[in-house]
């Protein structure tokens, strides 16, 4: 029973010393550093981002750094300029979860204001039917950045975000997705697709429950702790 006790205890402690998730603000947003993305494929082999990247550095910050570091300070434009269709597919090997509310956001330069299409796949190889994401629901993060533009500029942006929640898209429900496609159709400009609240600053509630009886558990042995010293004085 000792025994038993002091796992429980020691478990309570270890879920109370644990970390959370790395995070990273954008205005009132805050998203996971783990679900910034991994890998990126552009369906032109990149030809079109070698020529429309964006950087608040003047380099081309390559096609996969780019797209997935953590921070908002590197992109794409003009994705589907002239009516190219060029799309843009981020792999995440941290899944995104669709958990209680929103659960990711695609984040925009607002140079111009351009709907544009998604795509979905829980497995990172079949995607879900596309669905257009309209440019008026985009809010403001009332943050900007300064990018230079294929080595030109700097130019001011306002970044804009379009927050979605995965159960809008028929991912149930404690279901994941691992791989996002964004295809533009005018001059979209593209800063990140990132996972929002990182998904294990929450216990479950079954570690909820272990952290509960090891603090009972802490409680009752400082009691008998107490009781026994009274006696033995």
């Amino acid at each position: 029973m000792r025994a038993a006790l002091q796992l429980c205890s020691i478990s309570a402690l270890a879920l109370l010393a644990t970390p959370l998730a790395a995070q990273t603000t954008l205005g009132t947003l805050t998203f996971n550093n783990a679900q910034f993305g991994n890998t990126v494929v552009a369906s032109d082999g990149g030809s079109s981002f070698a020529s429309n990247w964006l950087n608040t550095a003047n380099a081309n910050p390559g096609l996969v750094p780019g797209l997935t570091q953590v921070n908002f300070n590197s992109g794409v434009a003009n994705i589907g300029l002239g009516g190219t269709a060029v799309s843009y597919t981020i792999g995440y090997s941290t899944p995104i979860l669709n958990g209680a509310g929103s659960d990711f956001a695609i984040i925009v330069a607002r140079f111009s204001s351009d709907n544009f299409f998604m795509s979905l796949s829980t497995d990172g190889v079949n995607f879900g039917a596309e669905t257009q994401i309209l440019a008026s629901s985009a809010v403001s993060t009332g943050q900007s950045r300064t990018y230079f533009y294929n080595g030109f500029g700097g130019n001011t942006a306002t970044l804009f975000a379009h927050i979605l929640d995965l159960s809008s898209f028929g991912i149930a429900n404690g279901a994941s997705v691992s791989a996002i496609r964004v295809r533009g159709t005018t001059e979209l400009d593209l800063i990140r697709v990132a996972g929002l609240n990182p998904t294990n600053v929450v216990p479950e509630p079954s570690s909820w429950a272990l952290m509960a009886t090891g603090l009972v558990a802490l409680v009752g042995v400082g009691r008998r702790r107490r009781t026994s010293s009274t006696a033995a004085a």
